[in-house]
């Protein structure tokens, strides 16, 4: 007879979760199902069918809550360390031209409007309206991964992945200003027209805006370049082969976020530029191949943490959570996937370069995951927010139907982008014999 007590259930759900990681994506190919719905899915199935579980309810107590936040910080750290391996191109204003619009207009843009509705709409106070847009407002670099590219040296990168890619891995740093200021906000009260000169706006603009943002990318930078120059040179790892490839990749993601947050800086952006640096040195290098090897175990860590999260978000979602949600959250929710963001990208890309269709892809899959959930849980753990459920409820909603849709659509959007970059190139290839016999 067998007798499973909670702890072989764990590891057997674990087991069955980080194997399916292994099948299910060619199970799926480009199928109307994704491997994240997939989990949600089964992660639903749980949390109908297993007793209440407080712990994973980041309400249910401070232990829950930082359990989850430091779970979705890892991950998110992981998978900017991934991103900014991954991308080949060199960053400029031509280069990433489509980036620099996503971050610089639309996710600002983004976060107002999604303020807006909060306070008008679902009743929000202020400061509760900018938690909810600023957690909302980034692409996620951890789901999003489906239309990212796909590693360093891995063929010929396109602008809709390039684009997709590099906002992610930037975006989630400049997302925490935001944070900061609900945060902020959740202390004080705005009650004159003159808020903007008051002591507190211009601490939030010094410290959090400027200083952590300048740290961030200048601590990035330097430990990018000397973990860079050690790993690359004749007695680093890859000079072995890389034997320790993904010790490499976890020592210096982990040193540049721990020491640029010891600083007070941004460590998402750290990480994010830290790799990037890092990739830099060894483009053109004999060294050049070593790059896929941390990139690959980056993958691997990111995927068994998603799996255990993505069950978290199935369980959570059914645990009671959503059983108050009102028409005007989930009308905020299906706003923002579907209108908000595609709408705001497809206008401010519009004198960008490309076609409609590619323009419109990058407006479109925004897509929303693990660091809404960290931001939330960030956020809660430094202010107070008397109205966080209807936080937590709209940020589970768009996250669920941004799995749901994007992970049906964005396949066969990209193959269709696929196939005409392969027309168009096999049309280039043959205009000079057509030339040659007219």
């Amino acid at each position: 007879m067998l007798i499973f007590d909670p702890k072989d259930i764990f590891y057997l759900i674990a087991g069955m979760a980080f194997f399916g990681l292994t099948v299910l994506p060619m199970m799926c190919g480009i199928r109307l199902i994704s491997v994240p719905t997939l989990y949600v899915a089964v992660g639903m199935v749980i949390g109908l069918l297993a007793p209440a579980m407080d712990f994973i309810d980041p309400m249910a107590g401070e232990g829950p809550r930082v359990l989850l936040e430091h779970m979705t910080e890892l991950i998110v750290i992981v998978a900017l360390a991934g991103a900014g391996l991954a991308v080949d191109r060199v960053a400029g204003r031509s280069e990433w031209q489509h980036t620099w619009v996503l971050l610089g207009v639309v996710m600002p843009i983004t976060v107002v409007i999604v303020a807006w509705i909060a306070m008008s709409f679902l009743g929000l106070s202020l400061a509760a309206a900018v938690l909810l847009g600023g957690c909302l407002a980034p692409t996620d670099p951890v789901l999003a991964r489906s239309v990212q590219v796909d590693g360093p040296n891995e063929g010929e990168e396109d602008d809709v992945r390039v684009s997709l890619t590099t906002e992610a891995g930037i975006n989630d740093g400049l997302a925490f200003p935001v944070i900061w200021l609900a945060v902020v906000l959740a202390g004080v009260t705005v009650t004159t027209d003159r808020w903007i000169t008051s002591d507190w706006f211009v601490g939030w603009l010094t410290l959090d805006v400027f200083y952590r943002l300048t740290v961030g990318a200048a601590v990035g930078w330097a430990a990018g370049w000397a973990f860079g120059k050690i790993v690359l040179s004749r007695w680093g790892d890859s000079a072995t082969g890389g034997e320790n490839a993904g010790l490499v990749m976890i020592a210096s993601t982990f040193m540049a976020y721990g020491l640029t947050e010891a600083f007070e800086g941004y460590g998402f952006l750290a990480v994010f530029v830290a790799a990037r640096t890092a990739r830099g040195l060894s483009r053109g290098d004999d060294s050049d191949e070593y790059v896929t090897q941390p990139h690959r175990f980056s993958d691997q860590i990111e995927k068994i943490l998603l799996a255990i999260l993505l069950l978290w978000l199935g369980i959570y979602a059914v645990s009671g959570i959503l059983d108050e949600t009102t028409w005007a959250e989930v009308m905020l929710a299906v706003l923002l996937i579907f209108v908000i963001r595609p709408l705001i990208g497809i206008i401010t890309l519009w004198p960008t370069r490309g076609s409609l269709l590619e323009k419109g892809a990058i407006a479109m899959f925004g897509i929303r995951g693990m660091g809404s959930f960290f931001y939330i849980a960030f956020a809660q753990g430094h202010g107070e927010f008397p109205q966080i459920e209807s936080v937590w409820r709209v940020a589970i909603l768009t996250v669920l139907i941004s799995i749901l849709i994007h992970g049906m659509l964005a396949p066969l959007v990209m193959e269709q982008l696929r196939l005409r970059r392969k027309a168009a190139q096999a049309g280039d290839d043959r205009e000079p014999g057509v030339a040659r016999s007219s």
